[in-house]
């Protein structure tokens, strides 16, 4: 049993996954800690990245359409980390609305070439997909402490650290095999149980108590993957393993954020709305 798990690690790249891990967590928070110009120029170095890997999953859409991709995508994130008032609410709902029918065309429809997104549709899907994210990565740090968007990443990290372990070494139930035959449903229940425990660790940083804070941390783990499960479905219609190959162990850049590109609405709109709530019954 031990010579068997050893060797899943092993084919499932365990030793480049713990270096990248252990080289890109400190220059993510240490970005995040500097906050301003530092976070930002990550940011964009992050988004433009994955712009390049949207386009390599979605290689039927024209160069024109290529080319407003990233213009798309800095318009989402600018209009997430400055509109206020009426304009967020509308954005925020159309932002949202885009993000909810992709990820439910995305983990329904056929694994197939003839699924994949195109045209402006494609543009859409990666305009919102990698700018929402950014823009209220950049707005939430200039809004909160460092320690609010760090207990987040730890939740996305703890339910991804428990979900491939556990789903390693205990995974029999697979949740959806044609898109990912590695997920099962009791890693996916791993991560949920971590992301909740630390959630709840980390209530205090976003003003919520205990059970609030499990609460966020177990919807964050569920919606990160969903979006690990979205963009797996991408590759799979794409014909590609990995969406890139710059990080050793992950592949590109959309294999390692694409849970946190789907889990950062979800939190940072949440918890605007529960303040939201808090001051209009006091």
């Amino acid at each position: 049993m031990t010579t068997d798990l050893w060797g899943a690690f092993r084919r499932t790249s365990l030793g480049p996954r713990t270096l990248t891990a252990v080289l890109g967590a400190p220059l993510l928070l240490g970005g995040l800690w500097l906050g301003g110009a530092w976070w930002a120029a990550l940011l964009g170095v992050i988004v433009l990245l994955g712009v390049v890997e949207f386009g390599r999953l979605h290689p039927d859409v024209p160069r024109a359409g290529q080319a407003l991709t990233p213009a798309g995508a800095l318009l989402v994130a600018i209009l997430a980390l400055r509109a206020t008032g009426l304009l967020a609410v509308l954005f925020f709902f159309g932002a949202l609305s885009v993000l909810s029918i992709a990820l439910s065309y995305g983990l329904t429809a056929p694994i197939a070439p003839e699924a994949r997104w195109r045209g402006w549709k494609a543009v859409l899907v990666g305009a919102v997909y990698l700018g929402l994210p950014a823009g209220l990565l950049l707005r939430w740090r200039l809004e909160a402490p460092f320690a609010a968007l760090g207990w987040l990443f730890a939740i996305i990290w703890a339910n991804d650290i428990a979900a491939y372990f556990v789903g390693l070494a205990a995974g029999k139930h697979k949740i959806v095999p044609q898109i990912s035959p590695g997920k099962s449903w009791e890693g996916a229940t791993a991560g949920l149980v971590a992301g909740a425990v630390v959630g709840s660790l980390g209530a205090p940083v976003w003003g919520l108590h205990a059970g609030g804070g499990a609460i966020l941390g177990a919807m964050a783990s569920v919606v990160s993957q969903s979006g690990d499960l979205l963009e797996s479905a991408m590759k799979r219609r794409a014909g590609v393993k990995d969406s890139g190959a710059i990080l050793p162990g992950h592949g590109g850049v959309l294999d390692r954020f694409d849970g946190v590109l789907v889990a950062v609405p979800l939190a940072y709109l949440s918890l605007a709305a529960a303040a939201m709530l808090r001051a209009a019954l006091r």
